[in-house]
């Protein structure tokens, strides 16, 4: 078992998950929250993405684990629950290595192989290691960021479809690191308290960016990575890219992994072959296209998904109890003998 997490520390981890190639080059923020209402909409989304965290958090603290909330929630057809969400977990895997292609993209796909590379020694050491990834360069990422703030989101209601992307991005997020965020529960101390810390780091991270794409205009916002448009030349921000691209693709990878270790000898090792391969392969997609193609569709999936969870945490597994309770009541109920009058007695010849 790990050492309890405290509350930054799990808040630098969720940050560290949330915070990648997509959402730091702007690609994923202007396409899910451009409009009059962006900042009320972010905010919707920072308060969902928090309720998310916090529950999923919980799930890992109470049931040991990802493995364990799973067939808690499931029974039968956690198998099932657990193979659709490593299969999402592909997703950010693809858009962190394609992300850092896009940063050299002459040099291509040597960045992406090196990025490979780092987050394996890291991971080598478990969930460990993916905290200690978090701790050391989600701070200098947040630094960066609020330091590089050029523009303001002006405020106003947001419409019914800005709202409905808030809503898929924060339920977008979640699905991707669900997993991780479950195995990182078992110990934390906090969920609640940290969920909050981390949903609050990323809103004001959201704003500068977005802020800072509106700022710079038209050329910016129809950029396919708006933020890299607005801070090109700046080697530094290449350096923070590149760092937020590892802690992404570490807490993505890392349930994917393990999930390999069930296997033994080399069918385990062949196991992650395949995966590595497979998360490289589809990020030829290209970072937009990853964004483009695939984030949507993960949004509804983390609706639904984040809904089932809820309910059967908190309203079926209750009802199903009230069930057991009443036909254990009638079993009991039904045991009593069956009072016997005298008349009933058979004769007794002495």
């Amino acid at each position: 078992m790990l050492r309890e997490m405290g509350n930054v520390r799990t808040a630098f981890f969720l940050v560290g998950t949330t915070i990648g190639a997509g959402f730091l080059t702007g690609a994923e923020l202007i396409r899910f929250f451009r409009g009059a209402g962006s900042l009320a909409s972010l905010a919707f989304s920072c308060a969902v993405y928090c309720l998310v965290c916090a529950f999923l958090l919980h799930l890992g603290k109470k049931y040991n684990g990802f493995a364990g909330a799973m067939h808690a929630l499931f029974g039968r057809g956690a198998n099932v629950a657990i193979c659709l969400l490593l299969a999402v977990a592909f997703v950010p895997c693809a858009g962190m290595l394609a992300g850092l292609d896009e940063l050299l993209p002459a040099y291509r796909p040597l960045p992406s192989l090196a990025g490979l590379a780092i987050v394996l020694v890291f991971l080598s050491r478990g969930m460990r290691g993916v905290s200690f990834l978090s701790v050391l360069l989600v701070p200098l990422l947040l630094v960066f960021i609020f330091f590089s703030g050029t523009g303001f989101v002006t405020a106003a209601f947001p419409s019914a479809s800005e709202t409905g992307r808030g809503l898929l991005y924060a339920t977008m997020n979640a699905a991707f690191a669900a997993p991780a965020f479950m195995d990182a529960g078992r110990d934390t101390r906090a969920p609640v308290r940290s969920s909050v810390l981390a949903s609050g780091a990323v809103f004001l991270c959201g704003a500068i960016i977005l802020g800072g794409v509106f700022g710079a205009g038209g050329d910016a916002v129809s950029a396919p990575m708006p933020y890299l448009y607005v801070m090109r030349g700046s080697k530094v921000f290449f350096a923070t890219v590149a760092c937020a691209v590892l802690t992404s693709l570490a807490s993505a990878l890392f349930p994917l992994l393990s999930a390999c270790e069930r296997f033994a000898g080399e069918k385990k090792n062949a196991a992650k072959i395949v995966i590595l391969l497979a998360a490289f392969l589809l990020s030829r997609l290209g970072l937009n296209g990853v964004i483009g193609v695939l984030y949507p569709a993960v949004g509804v999936f983390g609706a639904v998904f984040s809904a089932v969870c809820i309910f059967n945490e908190y309203f079926f597994k209750q009802y199903h109890q009230r069930i057991h309770s009443r036909r254990q009541k009638a079993e009991n109920k039904g045991r009593a003998h069956h009072k016997v009058k005298f008349e009933h007695l058979t004769a007794v010849d002495d």
